[in-house]
């Protein structure tokens, strides 16, 4: 008896004094996966997304040779829809025999078709020139000669 007392008195005093995450293997592992780890996996994705907010907002505060780079792609865009808007103009200008107009009609036609070209034009050369001021402006007008031709000449 005194025997077993013994070496359960020792086995109390060897467990005591090893550290609480060697006692048990069982408990070290919920550790490792428990609310630790859930904070680690969170932390993560915490990171993660606040690198995509700080790109997010990088790319809405470009620097001033970025903005340069982009107003340049942006006008040479305007250009060529400005020279594919005068080419337009051309295959407008084929179908005026066929609309069967008046010689009055006719010449007010050709006046609206030819200040389109005139617009497209001054569009063209503006967005060229990177002039971008003066875009909306002649824009209007565009937009202007076209609802007034289409009032005139379209059939609903």
């Amino acid at each position: 008896m005194n025997r077993q007392r013994l070496l359960i008195a020792l086995l109390l005093s060897l467990t005591a004094c090893t550290p609480p995450s060697q006692r048990f293997a069982s408990d070290a592992g919920r550790r490792e996966t428990g609310v630790p780890a859930l904070h680690a996996v969170h932390d993560e994705q915490l990171r993660e997304l606040m690198s995509r907010m700080n790109s997010l907002l990088q790319e809405r505060f470009m620097t001033e040779p970025e903005l340069d780079v982009e107003r340049r792609r942006h006008a040479r865009h305007i250009a060529a829809t400005a020279q594919n808007l005068s080419q337009t103009i051309d295959a407008i200008l084929t179908t005026l025999p066929t609309l069967q107009l008046s010689a009055g009609e006719q010449t007010a036609f050709l006046a609206l078709a030819n200040k389109l070209r005139e617009q497209s034009q001054n569009l063209q050369d503006q967005a060229g020139q990177n002039r971008m001021d003066a875009i909306p402006g002649t824009l209007e007008q565009i937009s202007t000669t076209c609802t007034s031709c289409h009032a005139l000449f379209r059939k609903l």
